[in-house]
């Protein structure tokens, strides 16, 4: 913005607030102006030489001219009222043969009032009594009212209304636009605070994630350590290794991800989020826990969407997790296939099985792991499906879209 526009904004401004600040005081100062201009006409004027029939001011036409000028302090705060008080007031000066001079001006302003300020059908109602009356005045030959000065006032009076309609439009129009701005705004926040609280609940099933991994590798080498301390100093040894080392690595994300939820204005991009690629450092892991894990990755490698790459992750995770706690199997197998439309996930053990889990109602012995885990590949518009294997063993399998279909 240059220093001219800067400085036309803040004359814009200004002159709004003056606006905001004088518009109580402006109707009285108008229906206050309009009652002494039109009394004073009334009375300064030579009606002798502008009607013969018209009659001399009188208290009655001073008072009905004085109350039609005043009527206009209530224009916009109650237009019907004062432009009824007003035409009443002018039938009282015209009817009784008397000027009506500045009556007629306002009169105008007056239907220029409703039309602006009241309702369409209230404005279209004053029109038309408006011009019933003046045609009947005419029919009654009023003095001062020919047959030019009736085509005159017809012409005048749907210019005001046509104006006083066209503002009242004009101001719908803005109210319109402000009331669908406001809920665009009431939505924009609603989906903002939705967004958080997704986002939150997103990195609460990573925290779930990690800790539930990382313990179940802790436990695993503590039972080992423990059991072989006295027999085997070195495996002891390596077992406390592995714990240090896990416990490091939990520490560090369940950190990193406490400090997001903390965060109000988190970026989701910076929450340690895992691919396919850091499946080779999953299965050492657990191998290293003493499960002998084979991992097979085939197909057209690519990359995949954020969200696609970490729920793979997440799925082999939690099938070696629930090996290591439930099944007692030494052997697991991790098959990772890219296909034309995304990625297939198979995890497979010899362990001692469970009941097939149907449509994630029911979870394997030891949590909800696999549950969450299906109705996130559901929302990413992927298929999980999980059971006993014939004679022994558990197999897990999901087939995950190529880029996020989030379902219904």
């Amino acid at each position: 913005m240059t220093g001219r526009d800067a400085e036309q904004a803040h004359d814009r401004g200004a002159w709004a607030m003056l606006a905001r600040r004088l518009s109580p005081y402006l109707d009285l100062a108008i229906g206050l102006a309009a009652a002494a201009m039109s009394v004073a006409s009334l009375l300064s004027t030579d009606v002798a030489s502008i009607d013969p029939r018209l009659e001399p001011a009188d208290p009655l036409s001073v008072a009905a001219t004085l109350v039609a000028g005043l009527s206009l302090i209530w224009r916009r705060r109650r237009p019907v009222t004062a432009f009824a008080v007003f035409v009443t007031c002018c039938l009282v000066v015209t009817l009784t043969d008397h000027y009506i001079g500045l009556l007629s001006v306002l009169l105008l302003f007056s239907l220029y009032s409703l039309a602006a300020h009241s309702r369409r059908r209230n404005g279209v109602a004053g029109l038309v009594l408006c011009l019933l009356v003046f045609i009947g005045l005419a029919v009654l030959d009023v003095p001062d009212l020919g047959t030019s000065d009736l085509l005159q006032a017809c012409a005048l009076l749907l210019t005001a209304w046509a104006l006083g309609d066209a503002i009242r439009s004009r101001r719908m129009h803005q109210s319109e636009r402000l009331r669908i701005a406001e809920q665009e705004a009431a939505a924009a926040r609603e989906l903002a605070a939705r967004a958080v609280v997704e986002e939150r609940l997103r990195i609460a099933r990573e925290l779930h994630d990690v800790v539930a991994h990382s313990m179940s590798l802790i436990a695993v080498q503590a039972g080992v350590g423990g059991h072989v301390i006295r027999t085997d100093v070195a495996a002891a040894e390596r077992a406390l290794e592995i714990i240090a080392e896990t416990s490091r690595k939990a520490l560090a994300q369940t950190r990193s991800m406490l400090g997001l939820l903390r965060a109000e204005d988190a970026d989701p991009a910076v929450a340690p989020l895992q691919s396919i690629d850091d499946l080779e450092d999953l299965v050492h892991d657990v191998r290293e826990a003493g499960v002998d894990v084979a991992l097979t990755v085939s197909g057209p490698v690519r990359t995949l969407d954020t969200a696609i790459e970490l729920t793979a992750y997440r799925i082999v995770q939690e099938s070696l997790t629930n090996v290591l706690k439930h099944s007692g199997a030494s052997l697991a197998q991790v098959t990772v296939t890219y296909v034309h439309d995304g990625v297939d996930v198979e995890v497979r053990d010899h362990g001692r099985g469970g009941s097939r889990a149907p449509a994630g109602v029911v979870d394997p012995p030891g949590g909800h792991g696999l549950v969450g885990l299906r109705e996130r590949t559901r929302l990413l518009g992927g298929t999980l499906d999980y059971g006993a294997l014939d004679g022994a063993g558990f197999r897990v399998a999901a087939h995950l879209p190529s880029s996020m279909a989030v379902a219904p």
